[in-house]
């Protein structure tokens, strides 16, 4: 037998994972980020370049042009002086009128005047706003000012409101029946909190005292006393309730009134009453218009005391 046909047929072998070829691995992110940056820079770079480029040509011909017209100028003037020329003979630059559209008319008005635009934008928008404020005011037909040592009384200053209003005629003729009730305070402790509180709402007292507007005055005699607005303060109601035993030397005593039911408050004190301050003239005071409306707010009350309801709530089915 020949040696071919001694030798055994090999078996094929199995190629092993270190034998087979490794498969190509894609681009990470960042590399592709890292590559796009690149590119983008590289781009900005080449634009940047190219307008730098382009901005030192326009210099360098806008100074070869300035050049030129220093050397015409010069040798026209080398001539003028020659005599070679005459002035007449030497040529004036026109310069070419331009024409503004509205826009740029605009825009040129205002950057050249918008300190003025600017003040005068402030300056109308504030009258503006005083003028929406005089439009939408409401003023109220009557305000009572509370003054009581209760100072659980402030939270019912608008259910005193709404009582008022229903007994109230509309003074002021503008179509709208409103009674201002607000909670002053009077008596308060001595802390530093406190004594500075006292200072703020003693000064709104002062003010709402100087004013022709708040005459009717709901109070205690303690709170009055605290604040010193008790002898020739509030009017003798004697003369406009006469033989009313709720009349008292400081005003109509609640506590012979439905007031407290009235308003849902059962812990009103019995020692409050209703008090008109007494209208006289004063610095900058109009005792004219302080006497109506004393006579508003008598009447007002005069109304509530005798049931005699203005403006009835709507009942249910109404």
């Amino acid at each position: 037998m020949s040696d071919t046909e001694n030798k055994e047929p090999k078996e094929p072998q199995e190629n092993t994972p270190e034998d087979k070829p490794k498969a190509k691995k894609g681009k990470s992110f960042m590399e592709v980020y890292r590559e796009v940056n690149e590119k983008e820079r590289a781009e900005k770079l080449r634009r940047q370049s190219e307008l730098e480029a382009a901005r030192a040509e326009r210099e360098r011909k806008e100074r070869e042009r300035y050049a030129e017209k220093l050397r015409q100028e010069k040798l026209e003037l080398l001539k003028l002086k020659q005599g070679v020329i005459s002035e007449e003979d030497i040529p004036t630059e026109v310069k070419a009128e331009r024409h503004y559209t509205v826009w740029e008319r605009i825009g040129n008005f205002f950057y050249h005047n918008k300190a003025y635009v600017i003040v005068g934008a402030a300056i109308f928008l504030i009258l503006a706003f005083l003028v929406y404020d005089m439009a939408t005011k409401v003023t109220p037909d009557v305000t009572v000012m509370i003054i009581a040592k209760d100072d659980s009384f402030q939270f019912y200053d608008e259910k005193v409101e709404l009582l008022l209003e229903r007994y109230c005629e509309d003074y002021n003729g503008d179509g709208i029946v409103d009674v201002r009730v607000f909670y002053a305070p009077a008596v308060m402790g001595d802390s530093p909190n406190e004594l500075y509180t006292r200072q703020s709402d003693q000064t709104k007292l002062v003010a709402e005292f100087q004013s022709s507007d708040t005459v009717m005055i709901i109070a205690d005699i303690e709170a009055c006393e605290a604040i010193g607005v008790v002898d020739g303060v509030f009017a003798d109601l004697s003369k406009d309730f006469p033989n009313d035993k709720n009349v008292s030397e400081f005003g109509y005593m609640l506590d012979g009134t439905s007031f407290a039911e009235d308003i849902e408050y059962s812990a009103l004190s019995d020692e409050l009453f209703a008090a008109f301050r007494e209208p006289h003239g004063g610095i900058g005071m109009n005792e004219e218009k302080f006497r109506e409306n004393y006579e508003h707010a008598v009447e007002l009350w005069t109304n509530y005391i005798t049931g005699n309801e203005i403006n009835p709530v709507p009942q249910d089915g109404e």
